[in-house]
C-alpha cells in the first residue's frame, strides 16, 4: 500500500493581515494600560507628597519641635491615615491615635525610656496641638450649648455651679443651683456675673440679669437674657475640668534642721475641702478653713475609684464665697508624680485607663 502524501500550505495574505491586525491591537492596549498605570501612580505619589508637605507646614505653624513632629508623623504612619494633616484639624482623629497609642504602651513591657514619660510626651503634645489651633471662641450666649457648667456669680449671696439645661432664642436656660441649707436665693431680676469655660480654649466672662424663672416639664429654669458682652480671659496652659471631689490638704511648714530648710506636713493642720475643678498644673478648693496665701500644702483626693493622687502646691490666691459661707482656694501644683499628671490627663480627655 502506497502511503499517501499530506502537504501542508503557508498562510494566505488574508490571514497574514489578520494577524497583523491582532498584535497591533494588542500592543496598544498595553501601551495605554501602561500609561495609564503610571499616570495613576504618579498622581498618587504626588497626592502623597503633598499630604506630607502639607503636614510638616502646619506643624512648623503649630511650633512643633522636630522631635515632637516626628512623634506625631509616627501615630499618623501607625494608624494609616491617608491624609496626615487630619490629625491637627480633627480633635476625634488627633485624641483617638494618642488614646490607642498609649493604651498599647499600658501593656507593653518598656526597656529603657520610663513608660510614664512617653506617656506623658503624648499627653503634652496633643496638650500643645490643641492649644495651638485657632479654635472658634463663643461671640455671644446662644453660642454656649446645652449641658455646658457655668459659674454664677450673685451679690451678696456669693457663686454657685450651674448646668445650662436649654438655650433657645428668648434666653439662656440653667438649672438652679443647690443652695446651703437654709439659704434661699430671690432670682427674680437678680443681675448675675458668669463664667463659662470652654473645652481646648479658654474662659468667658459675662453679666446680665435674670428675666424669669420658669417651671417646665417638672424641669426648674432660671433664665438668663442673652449678651454679646462677653470677654475672653487668656487661655490658660493646661485645659481643666469641673469636678466635685473630697480632698483632704495640709500645711507645710519650713523649718531649719541642721542649717537646712526642710518641708514638714503639718498633721494638725489638715482640712476637708471640694475639689470644684483640675488641670494637670493645679486645682481649686472650696473649703471653710482655707490656708493662706503664699504658703505650701499638701493635696489628698481619690481622682478614681481606689486610686489615689497625692500632689503638693502652693496657694495661688483665695476667693470669698459669702453665699455659702466658704473660701475658693487656687492652688498651684509644685510637686505630683508624673503618673498622677497622666491620669489627670486622661480624665480631662475623656480617654480609658487601663
Amino acid at each position: 500500500m502506497e502511503a499517501e502524501a499530506f502537504q501542508f500550505g503557508g498562510p494566505s495574505s488574508a490571514q497574514w493581515i489578520i494577524l497583523a491586525l491582532v498584535v497591533l491591537v494588542v500592543g496598544v492596549t498595553l501601551v495605554i494600560t501602561a500609561r495609564r498605570f503610571g499616570a495613576s501612580s504618579r498622581k498618587k505619589k504626588k497626592a502623597v507628597g503633598a499630604g506630607w508637605h502639607n503636614f510638616y507646614q502646619i506643624a512648623k505653624t503649630r511650633n512643633l519641635s522636630k522631635n515632637e513632629t516626628e512623634i506625631l508623623k509616627r501615630l499618623v504612619a501607625t494608624y494609616g491615615l491617608s491624609k496626615p494633616a487630619l490629625i491637627f484639624t480633627s480633635t476625634h482623629i488627633l485624641d483617638s491615635c494618642i488614646q490607642r497609642a498609649v493604651r498599647k504602651l499600658g501593656i507593653q513591657e518598656i526597656k529603657g525610656e520610663s513608660k510614664e514619660d512617653m506617656i506623658n510626651t503624648y499627653y503634652r503634645l496633643r496638650n500643645k496641638v490643641v492649644r495651638n489651633r485657632g479654635v472658634k471662641g463663643i461671640a455671644t450666649t446662644k453660642d454656649i450649648p446645652v449641658g455646658a457648667k457655668l459659674r454664677v456669680g450673685v451679690e451678696n449671696y456669693g457663686t454657685f455651679p450651674a448646668n445650662v439645661n436649654r438655650n433657645v432664642d428668648e434666653y439662656l436656660g440653667i438649672g438652679v443651683p443647690i443652695h446651703p441649707q437654709g439659704k434661699m436665693v430671690p432670682w427674680s431680676k437678680q443681675k448675675v456675673k458668669c463664667s463659662y469655660w470652654k473645652d481646648d480654649d479658654a474662659s468667658y466672662n459675662f453679666d446680665t440679669k435674670v428675666i424669669d424663672v420658669i417651671v417646665e416639664n417638672e424641669v426648674h429654669s432660671i433664665c438668663l437674657k442673652h449678651t454679646d458682652k462677653i470677654v475672653r480671659v487668656q487661655k490658660r496652659r493646661h485645659p481643666r475640668k469641673s469636678m466635685s471631689l473630697p480632698v483632704i490638704y495640709s500645711r507645710i511648714k519650713i523649718i531649719q534642721e541642721e542649717g537646712k530648710k526642710k518641708a514638714v506636713v503639718d498633721r494638725k493642720d489638715s482640712h476637708w475641702g471640694t475639689i470644684l475643678d483640675i488641670s494637670v498644673g493645679g486645682c481649686s478648693i472650696e473649703t471653710q478653713i482655707p490656708i493662706d496665701k503664699n504658703n505650701y500644702v499638701k493635696t489628698q483626693f481619690d481622682l478614681r475609684e481606689e486610686y489615689k493622687i497625692v500632689a503638693f502646691g502652693k496657694v495661688m490666691r483665695i476667693e470669698r464665697n459669702p453665699g455659702r459661707k466658704t473660701w475658693i482656694m487656687h492652688i498651684k501644683f509644685t510637686k505630683i508624680d508624673k503618673k498622677h499628671k497622666n491620669e489627670i490627663f486622661a480624665v480631662l480627655y475623656n480617654y480609658q485607663t487601663i
